[in-house]
C-alpha cells in the first residue's frame, strides 16, 4: 500500500501576510503499488510480471510505395493508410492494372468504390472524383467537342483539329506546346470531332429521354 503525509497550512486571514494560524499533518492512504523486485519486474497476485511499453501509430492519413520492388516489371504502386483516432484502419492501394482496392483492418481486399458506396456516393459523384470530363455537343447534325487545350499537350491527333476552316493540328501530328498557345490565342472553344472518336468513351451522366423518361444511356456506360 501507498501511503503518503500529507500537510496542510492554515493562514490568519486578517493577520499580516505569512502568519500561521494552525498546520496539520496526515497520512493518507493513496493506493497500492505492487513492490518492484531487484529485477525490475513486479509481483502481482503471486505471479512475477514486466511492464512492456506498447507503441501507438498517431492519427493520421500516411501516403508511401513499394518502390517499384513488389511487381516484376518495375512499376511502383502507390498506396495511402487512413489512420483514425478510433475504429478500423483503412488501406488503400493500387494493383499493377491501376485499379484502385481497399483493406479494412487489413483484412480481406475489396473494390475502392464499395467504401465510397457505402458512403451514399453515386456512379456520378464516384465518377467526378476520379475523372476529368470531356462535353461533347451535337450542333447542325455534327458532333463538337468543347476544346481544353491542356488537355491534349503530348497527344497525337487522331483527326485534323480544325475550327473556322483553319487546320491547327493535321491527324498523326503530336501536338505541342506552340499548338496548345495557338488554340488559346485564338480563344478556340469548341473542335468538331469525328463520330467515331465517341466511341470507348465512358458516359459521365444519365442521360434521360425527357419525351418519354426512358433511360437511354447510364451513368459509367461505355459508349
Amino acid at each position: 500500500p501507498l501511503r503518503v503525509k500529507l500537510r496542510l497550512v492554515i493562514y490568519e486571514r486578517e493577520a499580516p501576510e505569512g502568519t500561521v494560524k494552525d498546520i496539520k499533518e496526515q497520512e493518507v492512504y493513496m493506493g497500492e503499488i505492487p513492490l518492484m523486485t531487484d529485477n525490475g519486474t513486479f509481483v502481482i497476485n503471486g505471479t512475477e510480471r514486466v511492464i512492456v511499453s506498447q507503441l501507438h501509430r498517431s492519427p493520421g492519413v500516411f501516403f508511401d510505395s513499394d518502390k517499384g520492388k513488389t511487381h516484376s516489371s518495375g512499376k511502383v504502386l502507390y498506396n495511402a493508410r487512413i489512420i483514425p483516432y478510433r475504429g478500423s484502419w483503412l488501406d488503400f492501394e493500387f494493383d499493377p492494372k491501376d485499379n484502385l482496392f481497399v483493406r479494412i483492418d487489413r483484412r480481406r481486399k475489396l473494390p475502392a468504390t464499395i467504401i465510397l458506396r457505402a458512403l451514399q456516393y453515386t456512379t456520378e459523384q464516384i465518377l467526378d472524383l476520379f475523372f476529368e470530363k470531356v462535353i461533347f455537343e451535337i450542333r447542325d447534325n455534327k458532333l463538337q467537342m468543347e476544346l481544353v487545350p491542356e488537355r491534349l499537350r503530348g497527344e497525337t491527333a487522331s483527326f485534323d483539329i480544325e475550327a473556322d476552316g483553319k487546320v491547327y493540328v493535321e491527324k498523326g501530328r503530336r501536338i505541342t506546346a506552340r499548338h496548345i498557345r495557338q488554340l488559346e490565342k485564338d480563344d478556340i472553344k469548341l473542335i468538331e470531332v469525328p463520330v467515331e472518336y465517341i466511341a470507348g468513351k465512358v458516359a459521365a451522366k444519365d442521360y434521360v429521354d425527357e419525351s418519354t423518361g426512358e433511360l437511354i444511356c447510364p451513368a459509367n456506360m461505355e459508349l
